[in-house]
């Protein structure tokens, strides 16, 4: 099996959010350093522990499909029965380049007999790739996540600024 880091990726760390860190979806977050990584990757929250993108956990998608260089993110939702392709708004096309949108159609075809969804998420917007071939965009279906800014975070419960 492939042992695979995220390293100075850091695509998560844009398009996914955080709650415990009040970081919204899309925008860079306040931790991450280019060409470094995170910054508090050791006493990370749990909201960024648990996540694991798809090229981290499957040895069959090659070093194109990391998320630096494919423009998104891969993760499974719903136990499974989803897989989400969130796009950085820079890239909104990044999944139609080759070979992933071959492959992410081929996914919506052989998975839909067993109930599985492709998702192609560009923002707050939608796009369920059909089995036939083609799409259906379900228009703007994610609600707007602000959070307050402030300079620190308390760490819950435990009376402390966050990170450490």
């Amino acid at each position: 099996m492939v042992e695979r880091e995220c390293g100075a990726c850091g695509q998560c760390c844009k398009l996914i959010g955080v709650r415990e860190l009040d970081k919204a979806p899309h925008v860079w977050c306040r931790y991450y350093r280019r060409g470094k990584g995170c910054e508090v990757y050791q006493v990370r929250p749990a909201g960024c522990g648990e996540f694991a993108c798809d090229w981290l956990l499957d040895p069959r998608l090659g070093d194109d499909w990391r998320p630096d260089r494919s423009g998104f993110v891969l993760h499974a939702g719903e136990g499974g029965r989803v897989v989400n392709v969130e796009l950085d708004p820079a890239q909104p096309n990044a999944w139609r380049r080759s070979p992933f949108e071959a492959v992410l159609r081929g996914w919506a075809r052989e998975g839909s007999a067993e109930g599985m969804d492709v998702l192609i998420w560009i923002g707050r917007r939608c796009l369920r790739l059909l089995p036939g071939g083609g799409e259906i965009d379900l228009g703007v279906v994610r609600p707007a996540i602000e959070f307050t800014a402030h300079d620190r975070l308390r760490r819950p419960g435990s009376g402390r600024d966050w990170p450490a």
